[in-house]
């Protein structure tokens, strides 16, 4: 019930939860084809695989790490398309 009202109340906070609960998993069982057996049935539900879940958590982990930045990189495509924009005679004042 609690995991329940976690992640009604917020996505991050919910999602905080499952890969605490993930982590924990590896920690307690250190065999990742352990916990591959514990969480397959829930990811196969999901129309997921083990693999997939892997990409997941390794992009996350970047995302939250800085190394992947949608923002940044709009920030730059814009920023660079500015410069172009004006160099080309189409900027504004």
């Amino acid at each position: 019930m609690l995991t329940n009202v976690v992640k009604t109340v917020s996505g991050t906070a919910g999602e905080a939860l499952e890969v605490r609960a993930f982590n924990r998993l590896q920690e307690r069982y250190r065999d990742p084809q352990v916990v591959k057996a514990i969480v397959e049935n829930e990811l196969d539900a999901a129309g997921e695989t083990w693999d997939s879940f892997n990409t997941y958590m390794r992009v996350k982990q970047k995302v939250q790490n800085d190394q992947i930045s949608i923002v940044r990189a709009a920030e730059e495509a814009e920023s660079l398309a500015k410069n172009y924009l004006g160099a080309a005679g189409f900027g504004g004042a």
